[in-house]
């Protein structure tokens, strides 16, 4: 029994540890755009309790608040659980944007933080982040 739950570990996080190259990326002639600022309405998400294999997403929206168009060149997480989508074109000045970030529970078990980092033409880098305390029935860690 020990030897099974350690092999679930490990799978948990061996399978957290993929971080995808360059997801989403765009043409390399957008990255020596001009830059400009955004602003996130919502920089944390927390999903509460959530149950071992649930996908759930959440969408975060930003103004571009610069005076040039702000494009997205990629998103980065810091785990393969993670999943960005976001609009290539570019957001003008004054306008809402979108990423949606979609988060795979399979395989984890208790208190789940995750950054995702947004790699664009603004003049700070810009992170997201998401929390989640996750429920497994085949893991079950003791604090």
């Amino acid at each position: 029994m020990q030897k099974f739950v350690f092999s679930l570990l490990c799978l948990s996080l061996f399978a957290c540890g993929q971080k995808p190259a360059n997801q989403n990326t765009l043409d390399k002639t957008q990255q020596t755009l001009i830059k400009t600022t955004i602003e996130f309405k919502e920089k944390m998400h927390n999903f509460g309790s959530l149950s071992a294999g649930e996908i759930v997403l959440i969408t975060f929206e930003f103004t571009n608040t610069g005076s040039a168009n702000y494009v997205i060149d990629n998103i980065n997480s810091d785990c393969g659980c993670v999943k960005a989508s976001f609009d290539k074109q570019a957001v003008k000045p004054g306008s809402t944007g979108r990423i949606e970030v979609e988060f795979d529970t399979s395989g984890l078990v208790g208190r789940e933080y995750k950054s995702i980092e947004i790699n664009g033409n603004s003049k700070e880098l810009k992170h997201l982040a998401i929390f989640a305390e996750v429920k497994n029935e085949l893991l079950d860690i003791k604090n």
